[in-house]
């Protein structure tokens, strides 16, 4: 993998691909389907595989954020941004053995947000980058807010919560369209041509049965579809372009959108939202990275990962 980046973070992405594309999308749509003998035996076949696939992803982001969390110590200034990221991974094998409830899981949720915060403040050289961020930290607020509540022993969830999960969603679709707007700049033809198959088999779905299309979307995504259908085409045609030119670039660009989008929008998983903060932290450190003068030293683009400029 280019950008300094190891093959960790490639296998991660094939990992939560197939954990999305099987496990949240796949299998969950063969309910609607009537089964034959030979069905059954595939539709079985696919949960198992998707499953392996699942637990493989939830290692394969344990492994990567305590990567992570390694390459930020060296510099003294990211070192309380190594703990949080530890202590987001502890948490995490913890919550194997007892449930994330009360305490555990506000503070679960407000190292989240932390190590968020700390991401979205590194990317503000990058204004397009910051929207993904926010869509992330919205999200982290919509579920820690009901956490805090629960822990505090309040019986009424906040009003608030339902307006942060729609902001949420309009932050995701915003950051598709800011991938295709910004980081889709120069892609050729074919790959608009190639990006524009999903989008418009998104569309006919959605124009044809509107509400099967809904129930997938939340599903496999997390999303609701609330705002205008044509938002959704768009975005996901402009993030499809950015994939394929981040790809036929070999930028670790394109693997940190696709794992971006694998896990999804407010997920109730652990292993998912690593995926997000892990992806995130990918793009940040790849921008940051191209970033640097070729002139300067390349343990720098690794051991102080910060913003180029003050």
């Amino acid at each position: 993998m280019n950008n300094r980046l190891p093959a960790l973070f490639r296998w991660l992405t094939f990992a939560a691909l197939l954990d999305w594309l099987i496990t949240r999308t796949l299998t969950r749509a063969g309910v609607f389907i009537p089964k034959s003998p030979a069905w059954i035996t595939a539709y079985q076949g696919a949960a198992v595989f998707g499953q392996g696939a699942s637990t493989l992803a939830g290692l394969l982001a344990l492994t990567a954020l305590g990567w992570v969390a390694w390459q930020e110590w060296p510099p003294r200034r990211n070192r309380a941004f190594s703990l949080i990221l530890g202590g987001l991974g502890g948490l995490s094998l913890l919550f194997l053995f007892i449930p994330a409830v009360g305490w555990l899981a506000v503070l679960n949720h407000l190292l989240l947000l932390v190590a968020l915060a700390v991401i979205f403040w590194r990317a503000r050289q990058h204004l397009w980058l910051m929207v993904p961020i926010l869509a992330l930290i919205t999200s982290s607020l919509y579920q820690f807010l009901p956490a805090l509540y629960e822990a505090l022993h309040l019986s009424e969830t906040p009003s608030v919560t339902l307006g942060l999960f729609n902001l949420g969603e309009m932050l995701v679709v915003l950051s598709a369209l800011g991938f295709g707007w910004v980081a889709g700049q120069g892609a050729t033809r074919r790959e608009w041509v190639l990006a524009a198959i999903p989008a418009i088999a998104f569309t006919g779905m959605f124009l044809s049965v509107p509400a099967m299309a809904g129930i997938f979307s939340i599903w496999s995504v997390g999303l609701t579809l609330f705002l205008p259908w044509p938002l959704y085409t768009l975005s996901v045609w402009g993030t499809g372009v950015a994939i394929l030119k981040a790809m036929r670039e070999k930028s670790a660009l394109g693997w940190g959108i696709l794992l971006l989008a694998s896990g999804g929008y407010a997920s109730q998983l652990s292993t998912q939202t690593f995926y997000g903060l892990i992806a995130v932290w990918m793009l940040v450190f790849t921008l940051n990275e191209a970033d640097i003068p070729q002139n300067e030293p390349t343990s720098r683009n690794l051991q102080n990962f910060r913003p180029t400029h003050p």
